[in-house]
């Protein structure tokens, strides 16, 4: 009988074990899918800044504030948009997906060179500063056009 109680007691720190390391495994994918979709988002948004680079260099259409929420739809899609549209256009777009993906973004600019800022809330990463006791990840992308 205590053989089995020992046996038991084994198998129960096997299992509880296994149950350890497949929590720990769901949060480290969970944050590299965050962090995936984050750098995809921020590559996504130097290349359509890049396809309309002359409004990018120009002007300051592309900037905008993390805290800013999703821009109008400029409404040009089907009959053709300026470049000033397109700008709006990508900004829209842009800030749609970063919702739809739980995530907040800015975009800042120093002349021709621009930095994309992307943040999400993520409570199992340690490597992430908190934030107002929570913490905040960010994926930092800077490019000059």
């Amino acid at each position: 009988m205590i053989e089995l109680l020992i046996a038991l007691l084994i198998l129960a720190v096997g299992l509880f074990g296994t149950a350890s390391l497949m929590m720990t495994s769901m949060q480290s994918n969970q944050s590299a899918a965050a962090r995936s979709q984050a750098s995809w988002l921020a590559y996504d948004i130097i290349e359509r800044m890049r396809l309309n680079s002359a409004v990018a260099t120009g002007t300051d259409n592309y900037v905008i504030a993390a805290a800013a929420g999703v821009p109008a739809d400029p409404g040009c899609k089907a009959n053709g948009c300026t470049a000033n549209n397109v700008a709006a256009l990508d900004l829209f777009e842009w800030k749609t997906q970063l919702v739809q993906s739980n995530l907040t973004g800015a975009i800042a600019r120093a002349g021709n060179a621009y930095t994309v800022s992307i943040f999400w809330q993520e409570d199992s990463s340690t490597a992430c500063p908190l934030v107002l006791g929570v913490r905040q990840c960010s994926f930092v992308l800077r490019a000059a056009l």
